[in-house]
């Protein structure tokens, strides 16, 4: 019997990287699983390979940023699967820009994605989980952040400012939903740099080659390499499944040791 057996998770940015890796994991431990993502053309490519392994899947494409898109996506997930016990916000996009020469398109873009996307997603889990009856196990909140909610860098200034905004509004939640006497728990998991799409995508924003970085990596990580996706969901496994009950309002980091020094 798998670690999730019977619950029904919504991941977003569920079509590449750490979002698809968990999405596979879940649904291999039992879950349903809502792949949520931008694309379109990803979010069938990743249900395509999890209902071709005899997964539990609805494909659901969205934009993080629109509320009315997640009326829809809890709207479908109920309908099919009856319940949500997992909401993952894991969509997210950075930016390399130095802060002098960010606009404020770039801002706005980032902090809508990374900030507005996940308070949404907060918003409708608890609208829908608040009234989860107080015999289930509870239900979870699981809201990525990043190293970058620990410590600061260069040429991610705004990048940062939303992730350090992720980690102290999961605390709220969690606060909240306690004092409201809701069944809900709420954490936010802080990944390292990994190897998705977004990461390389930033390097090239840098001009910095992965050869290059492997060796900063080195230098700067006490593992000396970057993880793999699933290594972050296992983390996100961890987070989702009774094993975590007694947790909430705290930080789950798969980094290294990156922030340790």
């Amino acid at each position: 019997m798998g670690r999730l057996a019977g619950k029904t998770a919504i991941i977003t940015g569920a079509g590449s990287g750490i979002g698809f890796s968990t999405v596979a994991l879940f649904a291999n431990e039992g879950a349903n699983v809502v792949i949520c993502d931008i694309s379109e053309e990803s979010c069938e490519c990743a249900y395509k390979e999890i209902t071709t392994a005899n997964g539990s899947a609805l494909s659901q494409p969205m934009d993080v940023t629109e509320e009315g898109d997640w009326h829809d996506v809890f709207a479908r997930a109920v309908e099919k699967f009856g319940q949500v016990d997992v909401v993952m916000n894991c969509a997210g996009v950075g930016d390399q820009s130095p802060i002098e020469e960010t606009t404020v398109d770039i801002f706005d873009k980032v902090c809508d994605v990374n900030l507005k996307g996940v308070f949404l997603g907060c918003k409708h889990a608890i609208l829908h989980m608040k009234n989860r009856p107080a015999d289930l196990p509870s239900a979870s909140i699981i809201n990525v952040s990043s190293t970058a909610g620990f410590v600061g860098t260069a040429r991610s200034g705004i990048y940062t400012m939303t992730k350090g905004g992720v980690r102290l509004f999961s605390k709220s939640v969690a606060v909240e939903v306690s004092e409201f006497g809701y069944n809900i728990r709420c954490n936010s998991l802080h990944p390292g740099g990994t190897e998705t799409p977004m990461f390389d995508n930033s390097l090239a924003q840098r001009n910095v080659s992965k050869e290059a970085f492997s060796e900063i990596v080195k230098r700067r990580n006490l593992l000396g390499r970057r993880a793999k996706p699933f290594e972050i969901a296992y983390g996100a496994l961890f987070l989702a499944s009774d094993e975590s009950s007694f947790m909430t309002g705290t930080e789950l980091a798969l980094d290294g040791g990156y922030a340790a020094r």
